[in-house]
């Protein structure tokens, strides 16, 4: 009989859902306890229904569709050049061992560099329109998926190098038909990977230049922040928290059609 709890155990994915729902409703109740209770103070938990009257509210100004839609764009727009720039130079640098010394120190360096305190040189930049919210978003993830791609690149098997090599196959070749290939599963998750840091990003990226005309979540954060109203405040994180986990849930979807060989 299999313990109920082996390591590494493989589960169904009826299962999984299961007890991924069981996780969700035990801390909405525990949250329901908490608030509706008395135990804590809305200050510091609205409870659900006073995060439902925030959202509705934001909602009935008519801000709260097109600020979600805004910063799509944004964390979309930035997502396209981060895969455009970061995944080729990935490539190399996980394939030709000399691009990999060339860069590896300056990307590594890079990424310890803390993306918030590059506001004040993005903002002198690039002022503090659209552009800036954008450059912002690219800064916070491409170095990671630098690293990630060439960490995909480097983990493809050497045997099956070994033996296209043994039948002739050329420097490009090895990399169209080889690593390319056998890294895309894991090139994906990097794609995950980023979106899913940009959507922590966006809202210190919004705080650039906050106004009602290029609203977006960052803003109606703010607004929350300002006007001490902490439902306001959660509803935006866990509206930010949804549309993050939908987002990975379809790049899951789409790398178990697409990419199901790993």
């Amino acid at each position: 009989m299999k313990p109920l709890l082996g390591v590494r155990e493989k589960i169904s994915g009826r299962l999984d859902f299961a007890l991924g729902l069981s996780g969700i409703l035990v801390a909405v109740a525990i949250w329901c306890f908490l608030t509706y209770g008395g135990h804590l103070r809305p200050l510091f938990l609205p409870s659900p229904s006073q995060l439902y009257e925030s959202l509705a509210e934001f909602n009935s100004q008519g801000w709260l569709l097109s600020a979600i839609w805004r910063s799509f764009i944004r964390v979309s727009l930035a997502l396209v050049i981060v895969i455009a720039i970061g995944v080729p130079i990935g490539i190399l640098m996980g394939a030709f061992t000399p691009v990999d010394a060339l860069l590896r120190k300056l990307v590594n360096g890079a990424k310890s560099v803390p993306t918030t305190g590059l506001v004040g040189l993005i903002v002198l930049w690039f002022s503090i329109e659209e552009k800036a919210k954008i450059v912002f978003l690219f800064l916070g993830s491409i170095f990671y998926m630098i690293i990630l791609v060439r960490q995909a690149v480097r983990s493809v098997n050497e045997d099956f190098l070994k033996v296209a090599i043994d039948i002739g196959a050329t420097r490009w070749q090895l990399i169209w038909k080889i690593l390319l290939p056998g890294a895309l599963p894991a090139i994906w998750e990097a794609i995950a990977v980023c979106n899913g840091i940009m959507w922590t990003y966006i809202v210190l990226a919004e705080f650039i230049n906050n106004s009602e005309d290029q609203i977006g979540v960052g803003y109606l954060l703010y607004i929350g922040s300002r006007t001490q109203e902490s439902g306001k405040v959660f509803g935006i994180l866990l509206v930010v928290a949804i549309i993050s986990a939908s987002t990975d849930w379809l790049l899951g979807v789409v790398k178990r059609r697409f990419f199901a060989w790993s």
